[in-house]
């Protein structure tokens, strides 16, 4: 891509992730998404509002040194990072596999992803509305990839296989439908019966859902990379909290932001996840 493009996509990453910013810290359980465009932004601490300059995406915590104009109260370095990590998103996902309609579909489910991980960090629920979107960006990728007449094809430059050759040998058979449908099973299979084992204490209800939405999006055998990348981090992140005890076996731990690092992991770096697997094992 041409560097005006690159600069373009960024500023738009940041002025969504801007917006991602305020759809979380506003939603509620009750109300939904209904209340959260209403309201200008002010500060958390004083209430004052903000002016237009203390708005602009990035700029304005670098510029306002990250505190208030006002009260001087420092500005939660979550927002910044948020719009920094929604603008690469927006650079990087394209140049992985193109500025394609899949590429499109791919960074809105990135952005989805990452709105589901604010909301679960905060309040520990997923909502049903974001699950459904992700669910249909799953579907519309499919239906373009027949279309288009990629859906029996390997072919990397598009992503359409994240694990790269493994991805082709470990497929259960040429339809791209029956690797989806497995994968959404995967997701419910595994996660739900997680959740019915713990009795929702490892997971919630919402997180089954996401990993079963997610198989429309990643098919089989990817989906297995995404499935088992959040545990293997929740592990490595839960043990050395238990172990400074800032929390038990008993503790609840949001797992939306797992899932959405797995699918993450798995977009970028899937393939050699999976060949570093393999090659522990001699068989890469």
């Amino acid at each position: 891509m041409i560097w005006d493009t690159v600069l373009f996509l960024f500023i738009l990453g940041a002025a969504t992730g801007s917006f991602l910013n305020v759809l979380a810290s506003r939603y509620s359980e009750r109300s939904g998404f209904k209340k959260a465009l209403h309201g200008r932004s002010h500060c958390d601490h004083c209430r004052r509002r903000l002016r237009w300059y203390e708005l602009i995406p990035v700029f304005s915590f670098i510029f306002l040194r990250g505190r208030c104009r006002s009260c001087k109260k420092r500005i939660p370095a979550l927002y910044t990072a948020v719009e920094v990590l929604a603008s690469l998103l927006a650079v990087f996902v394209p140049l992985k596999i193109g500025l394609t309609p899949l590429a499109l579909t791919w960074t809105l489910v990135f952005w989805l992803l990452l709105l589901i991980s604010l909301i679960d960090l905060r309040l520990k629920i997923i909502p049903d509305s974001l699950v459904v979107f992700v669910a249909l960006l799953g579907a519309v990728n499919l239906v373009y990839r027949y279309l288009t007449g990629l859906a029996g094809s390997y072919v990397t430059t598009i992503g359409l296989d994240l694990l790269g050759h493994y991805s082709m040998v470990l497929k259960l058979g040429p339809s791209p439908l029956m690797n989806h449908l497995a994968a959404v099973m995967a997701g419910l299979v595994l996660f739900g019966g997680i959740y019915l084992l713990t009795r929702g204490r490892a997971m919630g209800l919402g997180d089954v859902k996401l990993a079963g939405a997610l198989g429309l999006l990643v098919a089989w055998p990817d989906i297995i990379v995404v499935l088992i990348v959040p545990f293997l981090m929740g592990t490595l992140i839960g043990l050395p909290m238990m172990w400074l005890k800032k929390m038990n076996l008993k503790s609840s731990i949001p797992f939306g932001p797992f899932i959405a690092l797995g699918v993450l992991l798995t977009f970028f770096f899937g393939y050699d996840i999976v060949n570093a697997y393999f090659g522990l094992l001699n068989l890469a």
